[in-house]
């Protein structure tokens, strides 16, 4: 249990009730190197380079309705339902990371829409996994009872959608601007 927090650290109780200091970071000053604006420019300069590079190793972290994926070109993803009819193409636009084995693109917290597109083709609509939800409590008015409190049991299939991706696009257009700021 946390006991009080300082400058130093917060100190913890140990099993033996001694208590004993965790530094708050576990980086050192020299551990950190601030970039001048030259070489940013320089890092950034590369990325761009190397997006205009065809490569078959992009990959992107997307969310949709909540979730986070982490998918390539011709993955396919489980979400849960999309209104949408098989054959349908959409486009995804909540991209949170891009990246490859030369870059790696984050979001603060997404990407904009002008530089990365995914997109993506609905396979499917269905069912997915079989869940059992157990309930229990000391309330009298519920299902069937073990002793003095009432149990409930019910199961439900919740409807997802799949998704293939079919592209991730990747355009430097406004790399610097959105460095930026």
């Amino acid at each position: 249990a946390v006991v009080s927090t300082q400058s130093t650290g917060k100190k913890r109780i140990n099993k033996t009730r001694k208590q004993e200091t965790v530094p708050t970071s576990s980086l050192e000053s020299s551990e950190i190197t601030i970039l001048s604006s030259n070489e940013s420019d320089d890092i950034l300069d590369t990325v761009s380079k190397n997006i205009d590079q065809p490569d078959a190793d992009k990959f992107a972290v997307v969310h949709v309705k909540g979730n986070q994926f982490k998918a390539s070109v011709n993955d396919v993803i489980q979400v849960d339902n999309l209104d949408l009819d098989p054959g349908t193409e959409i486009v995804l636009h909540r991209v949170l990371l891009v990246g490859s084995l030369n870059y790696t693109l984050i979001g603060r917290p997404v990407l904009p829409s002008s530089t990365v597109k995914v997109t993506a083709m609905v396979i499917e609509r269905g069912r997915g996994p079989y869940l059992r939800v157990y309930n229990s409590g000391k309330h009298h008015t519920r299902q069937f009872f073990w002793g003095k409190t009432w149990h409930h049991m019910h199961f439900h299939e919740t409807m997802t959608t799949m998704l293939r991706i079919r592209s991730i696009e990747v355009a430097n257009t406004d790399l610097k601007e959105s460095a930026d700021g």
